[in-house]
């Protein structure tokens, strides 16, 4: 079997995992929530289960379009051209505004350059750095600040996001060894190691989640 064949048969099986699984994890969920939607004795408690419902579906949604950009960014080759990297975190964070308020945290861009030009395919950079602000939100402690930022390092771009609790600022984590990313977000890490950067995450119990991804500069 060839090279070509071993990846589409990876391909099939991960298709057939997350139709298995992933897909319907959520349409059940969903359903759950209907049938206790039926049965609520109360007008609070309907409207309570309402917005499960909707938060449900939403997540359901989002393991969709995560499967399809993925199947994307692993097979279509880019489409490259220059942009403004600051773009695509500022959109990410107008996206996430009312995911980080349902979680009680407070999304803040923080020392943004004039400008963070790059070279890569923008559609899936957004889509990484979108999912990257997603999970961040995920791990982040109700009432912490969660800190955006796009650095300057050598030869490269950093996006940089740091849980701070109460505002304060983040500590050093000199003592604290990186992690892999979770396995629900392999699209930052594939599209990361597509344009040649990487993707990191620290965890921290006192200081939160601190994520880093890095971007070789144009």
């Amino acid at each position: 079997m060839s090279a070509a064949d071993d990846d589409l048969s990876e391909q099939l099986r991960e298709a057939l995992r997350f139709l298995a699984h992933d897909a319907r994890e959520g349409y059940s969920s969903t359903l759950a929530l209907l049938e206790l939607h039926r049965t609520a004795a109360t007008p609070a408690l309907a409207s309570d289960l309402v917005r499960r419902i909707e938060l449900s579906a939403q997540r359901s949604l989002r393991r969709i379009d995560d499967f399809v950009v993925f199947a994307r960014a692993r097979s279509q080759p880019m489409d490259i051209e220059e942009f403004d990297l600051l773009d695509l975190l500022y959109d990410a964070v107008a996206e996430a505004w009312p995911a980080a308020d349902e979680c009680g945290v407070r999304l803040k861009v923080v020392d943004a350059p004039d400008q963070a030009l790059l070279q890569a395919d923008r559609n899936l950079l957004r889509s990484a750095i979108a999912r990257l602000v997603q999970h961040a939100l995920g791990r982040a402690r109700r009432g912490s600040v969660l800190q955006c930022a796009v650095r300057q390092v050598p030869q490269a771009w950093s996006v940089e996001l740091d849980e701070a609790s109460n505002g304060a600022a983040v500590a050093t984590r000199a003592t604290v060894a990186p992690i892999e990313l979770h396995h629900e977000w392999p699209l930052v890490e594939l599209v990361a190691r597509r344009v040649g950067g990487s993707a990191r995450q620290w965890d921290e119990l006192e200081q939160g989640v601190r994520l880093r991804v890095t971007l070789p500069r144009t």
